[in-house]
């Protein structure tokens, strides 16, 4: 792994093993719930133009795609800590990651755009599996 894999790698594992603990009411882990997703949230949005320069995608698709995984990051905070408006960041979050998708789409010929596609698959499945918790099973 590369340094910018590895620090984009490391802050986001850290946020989904404290959304986890969040999930189970774990002293002070909404704290640092938090703390990592604003970390990741900030890693993706302002950093989205040199994190994901490697991929060769334009500049616009590189800054869609920051935005987007910016915003689904933000949305699991919102669910995970039981804030209000999470349903409308959720409905948000899901039309930006389907742009990226489409988007990674047309241009997957290009097997470095592929990580994009795949990072909007795992931020579409975890992003679901608190829609899921926060809809259904809590109600």
């Amino acid at each position: 792994m590369n340094r910018k894999l590895l620090l984009e790698f490391i802050p986001l594992t850290l946020f989904i093993i404290c959304g986890i603990f969040a999930f189970f009411k774990i002293p002070y882990s909404h704290l640092l719930t938090l703390l990592t997703g604003f970390l990741v949230a900030s890693l993706y949005f302002y950093g989205a133009f040199w994190l994901f320069a490697a991929t060769g995608a334009p500049v616009a698709v590189r800054i869609i795609a920051g935005l987007s995984f910016s915003i689904t990051i933000v949305s699991s905070i919102f669910g995970l800590l039981h804030w209000p408006f999470w349903k409308l960041y959720a409905i948000i979050s899901y039309a930006g990651l389907g742009i990226t998708m489409v988007i990674c789409l047309i241009y997957f010929k290009s097997i470095a755009i592929r990580p994009l596609l795949y990072r909007s698959l795992l931020f579409v499945a975890v992003l679901s599996s608190i829609y899921y918790y926060r809809s259904v099973v809590i109600g």
